[in-house]
């Protein structure tokens, strides 16, 4: 008979008041070189995001007032995400050594280009880690619009949230946004001054692009209006 063998070293007999089971599992784990970090992976991935970033904002101000602005839209919600998991990655300290170092580079990923509080969304994500998947203390799985218990599946939403669950993820950066606000507010962020101006200048950015290339002509001025729309009456 064939026989499998782990990819884990065989567990060492440990003795009384060595730690708790987690301890030792965490002492196999980092045998086996599963958290060591990887600069070069990361190198290529920040590399990748930030291109991705430059070339669909690019693409937003070329393409102008176009339905295929639709496009690029679903292009930069990806790589929105993709920022964000960058962002996720820093907090738990896998790209640099350094907490404040990873802390900056935070700031510059969520608040400056996703608007979204760092502060606020280590604090909630630091409560899910510390109690994962409970009812009450996690807030990724606390009460809300879903549900994830038996009990709480009552409602049409709840009843249907298998089909729901995508279209109602697309309004999580809309709740995420709002909620890091409020967190500048309730003392969850512990620089809420250098976050709330972050905040605010990804805002300034982010609703002056949309305007400058979306608003209909007659709100701008005529030398703005013959410039951007010359050529586009067409489309």
């Amino acid at each position: 008979m064939a026989t499998t063998t782990s990819t884990l070293p065989a567990r060492p007999s440990r003795a009384a008041g060595t730690g708790s089971d987690f301890a030792e599992l965490r002492r196999r784990v980092d045998a086996t070189g599963l958290l060591e970090r990887r600069p070069r992976y990361y190198t290529v991935r920040i590399g990748a995001v930030a291109a991705a970033l430059v070339a669909g904002w690019s693409a937003f101000f070329v393409v102008g007032a176009s339905w295929w602005t639709l496009l690029v839209a679903a292009f930069l919600a990806v790589v929105f995400a993709q920022v964000a998991l960058v962002a996720h990655d820093l907090a738990h300290r896998q790209v640099f050594r350094s907490n404040r170092t990873s802390a900056r580079a935070g700031l510059v990923a969520g608040n400056l280009v996703i608007g979204m509080s760092y502060g606020y969304w280590m604090a909630k994500h630091t409560a899910h880690h510390a109690n994962p998947n409970h009812d009450d203390l996690d807030p990724d799985v606390g009460p809300g619009l879903l549900a994830w218990d038996a009990e709480r599946a009552r409602g049409f939403v709840a009843r249907h949230q298998a089909y729901l669950f995508f279209p109602l993820l697309t309004l999580l950066g809309i709740s995420l946004k709002r909620d890091s606000v409020r967190a500048l507010r309730d003392g969850t962020v512990k620089r809420p001054r250098l976050e709330g101006g972050l905040l605010a200048v990804h805002a300034v950015l982010y609703v002056g692009a949309v305007l400058a290339v979306l608003a209909p002509c007659r709100r701008w001025p005529s030398w703005w209006c013959t410039r951007r729309c010359s050529g586009s009456t067409s489309g």
